[in-house]
């Protein structure tokens, strides 16, 4: 009987003294939910720490959500309302004031999020290693913010709808992304720290493309295809700019084909201190 209770006593210990020593408790979850129809929805992603895997899906699924993650620290998060047509996903602190794990390799987000339906999709990260596979998808709007973030984003194929808005904040970080034209956005809004910045302008044109862009201290890179007219204006402080086959005009510097080109990429760049260089694939 003694034996017995020890045992049970130590059994409740063990959670109290894991915390005490600030160790992890790793516990993995699945959560789903089913689609119930194809109307607009809005979709928040929040998660701190660790690997992140986030694309399209074609199953009747508003979402799929694999979580790895310290319980101690942290607990799901799947919140939907069904009125107001909103989801919020990932994980939320338990608001006990213990640090986030340190590891990043730990924890794990992968995420999938219907193709068939039209989303306004906002995406917050912290300290992650992200990989977004967002092609074939219907999204509105795409708000992206990320702190000590290796991440990359990438439109496979074609967005099916017309993007209002795509937005990226990057923090201390590297942020690559590729074949952008496929993402169907007007306008494109990306905002740097302290890192790199590579936008790759491959994919299928349809239409126009604005750019701005604002990097404090890093590199900031933009790959454009020959068959893309471009037009960059550059506000800088102490940073170089790389423009090689661009002719300055009076209001910016242009491609020779300008004039030209069947579609238009303008960009609005500006940074305090690194290096700003525009690749036109015809130079």
């Amino acid at each position: 009987m003694k034996w017995s209770r020890m045992v049970a006593t130590l059994a409740a210990l063990v959670p109290g003294l894991a915390q005490a020593q600030g160790g992890p408790m790793w516990r993995s979850v699945d959560i789903s939910r089913q689609l119930r129809d194809t109307l607009p929805q809005r979709i928040r992603v929040q998660y701190a720490a660790g690997r992140v895997d986030v694309r399209g899906t074609s199953d009747p699924l508003l979402y799929s959500m694999h979580l790895r993650y310290d319980e101690l620290r942290s607990v799901p998060l799947h919140r939907h309302d069904a009125d107001q047509r909103s989801t919020s996903l990932g994980l939320e602190s338990r608001g006990s004031g213990l640090r986030s794990s340190s590891s990043r390799e730990s924890g794990e987000l992968r995420l999938t999020l219907p193709r068939a339906v039209p989303l306004d999709l906002e995406l917050e990260f912290g300290g992650t290693q992200s990989s977004l596979d967002l092609g074939d998808m219907m999204l509105q709007s795409l708000r992206l913010e990320c702190g000590a973030t290796d991440a990359t984003l990438l439109f496979t194929r074609p967005n099916r709808v017309r993007m209002r808005d795509l937005e990226v904040s990057v923090g201390a970080a590297d942020f690559t992304a590729r074949q952008l034209a496929n993402a169907n956005a007007d306008r494109v809004r990306v905002r740097g720290g302290v890192g790199s910045v590579d936008l790759d302008f491959g994919g299928v044109w349809t239409h126009d493309v604005t750019v701005t862009t604002r990097l404090v201290l890093g590199k900031l890179t933009l790959r454009v295809p020959a068959s893309v007219g471009v037009r960059v204006d550059v506000q800088r402080v102490a940073a170089g700019f790389e423009h090689e086959g661009l002719v300055k005009r009076d209001d910016g510097w242009y491609s020779a084909n300008y004039d030209a080109a069947p579609f238009k990429l303008k960009i609005r760049a500006e940074t305090l201190f690194g290096g700003i260089d525009v690749q036109h694939a015809s130079r």
